[in-house]
């Protein structure tokens, strides 16, 4: 077994009763400050063991660094994303770094999931609501940055929950009978979900009104700010999603790439309610019903 056949947040083997699951994730700076950024290449790392209701066990730093940089920068990328291991309950066990000409950090990370608890991207039902856990619109947030719209103190509230662990999502997500999850990162919220359901063999209904988005990305996505990776989600998932009664402009930050966005989570609907309160209690940026699974293929958006 090894998860590819669905598309997996992480790949898996059995061993000991249960799943060892394993990932990687890195990429260059999102932000300016190396502390943070390294707060939120961690998280992102360690969020598709999350995502399979699993638990973070060792984490291997993986760095790429220009000589002409001064050192004390990397030492504060590293103190960032220890800051995430440590909070995650995992072990660091070394790493690897290479000199490259752009700054790229990120982890490899193990985690491990009982048979009875793993969570799958497949196995969403008919009638299942959806629930998600963060705020879109991260890529339109820091590309306004990147264009000097915006500074980092205006997208500080979005930096944050970039930097939040999808641990407590994962946390109440075992503690009830979830069908399927997976974590929304680069192919979007609406790229996610089109996986989700294709490896379910279903549809969706999701309602725009519902879905969180952070306020300044709205404005920004309608007058054209965002990333290139939009239009890839987009023109990628075509004919897969419809929408009636809505703009275009509606849809953009649903196919918004995201850096450590949240999880989405297929549940029945009578556990709903009480999901979206262990969320919250467990201090989840967004606990926010969005939608439901339905008979057929592909997403349908509605006001």
């Amino acid at each position: 077994m090894s998860g590819m056949d669905t598309k997996d947040d992480a790949g898996y083997v059995p061993f000991g009763g249960g799943l060892l699951l394993q990932s990687v994730d890195f990429f260059t700076p999102i932000v300016d400050d190396p502390y943070r950024f390294g707060q939120i290449a961690a998280a992102n790392a360690l969020s598709d063991i999350y995502a399979m209701g699993g638990i973070p066990l060792t984490a291997m730093n993986l760095v790429g660094f220009p000589c002409s940089l001064d050192l004390g920068i990397l030492r504060e990328i590293l103190a960032g994303g220890q800051s995430k291991i440590e909070e995650s309950e995992a072990r660091l066990c070394g790493g690897h770094s290479i000199q490259d000409e752009e700054p790229k950090y990120g982890l490899s990370v193990t985690g491990f999931v009982e048979e009875d608890r793993v969570v799958r991207n497949a196995g969403a039902k008919l009638g299942d609501v959806l629930v998600l856990t963060k705020p879109l619109g991260m890529g339109i947030l820091t590309t306004a940055v990147k264009r000097d719209i915006l500074s980092e103190p205006d997208i500080d509230e979005a930096l944050e929950a970039a930097a939040h662990l999808n641990k407590g999502a994962a946390a109440a997500m075992r503690e009830l009978p979830v069908s399927a999850a997976t974590d929304v990162t680069g192919f979007g919220f609406l790229g996610h979900l089109s996986e989700m359901l294709e490896a379910s063999d279903a549809g969706a209904v999701v309602r725009r009104s519902a879905v969180p988005v952070w306020e300044q990305a709205v404005s920004l996505s309608a007058e054209g700010c965002y990333p290139g990776g939009l239009n890839g989600n987009r023109d990628y998932l075509g004919d897969k999603v419809s929408s009636d009664g809505l703009k275009a402009s509606d849809l953009l930050p649903l196919f918004d790439p995201q850096t450590s966005g949240g999880l989405l989570i297929a549940i029945p609907s009578e556990h709903a309610g009480t999901l979206v309160r262990r969320l919250e209690e467990r201090g989840a940026p967004a606990a926010a019903i969005v939608g439901e699974v339905e008979e057929g293929s592909g997403v349908r958006v509605e006001p």
